[in-house]
């Protein structure tokens, strides 16, 4: 690790003293406040593994995918759009109520999952009913020596259920 010079100490010194001001001076931001204003959390699963039978609906996800995937959550509200990454997955997202229904959602999204083996990408539009998994993307390779796949799916839950 290169050495730190006084004028790099003197720099990071005084942009924590501004960055740390200025959130005293804004006031204390409880993350309950936020999370609690948030009434839904979208959940990603994703995983080098199949999510849905070929002959299942891609609602059906299998047991093997839900236990092996990592997710990943985020609070939003009924008529929000945002973005959610990690160092593996990226996804855009948009959704808005259904006119006269309490859970249901038009759902646009735009999404990246890499791999080791690669990457998937997909994008698109659906009705995304509350508390139902959807497969929305992936990859699926198989050959005779090999089988590899990839899935991303996606729910949306009330805040604090499942």
């Amino acid at each position: 690790m290169p050495w730190m010079t006084p004028k790099t100490i003197s720099q990071l010194i005084l942009s924590a003293l501004f960055v740390f001001s200025g959130l005293t001076l804004a006031g204390k931001a409880d993350p309950d406040d936020y999370i609690g204003s948030k009434q839904l959390v979208l959940e990603v699963r994703y995983c080098e593994c199949e999510a849905a039978s070929l002959d299942g609906s891609p609602s059906d996800l299998l047991t093997a995918f839900l236990e092996e995937s990592s997710i990943l959550k985020v609070a939003v509200s009924p008529e929000d759009k945002g973005f959610v990454s990690t160092h593996e997955i990226s996804v855009g997202y948009e959704f808005n109520r259904v006119k006269d229904s309490s859970g249901k959602f038009e759902f646009s999204y735009a999404g990246t999952y890499t791999t080791r083996n690669g990457n998937s990408s997909g994008q698109g539009q659906l009705l995304l009913e509350k508390g139902q998994w959807v497969n929305l993307f992936g990859y699926r390779h198989e050959s005779e020596n090999e089988s590899l796949h990839t899935d991303v799916a996606v729910r949306l839950v009330k805040s604090g259920g499942s």
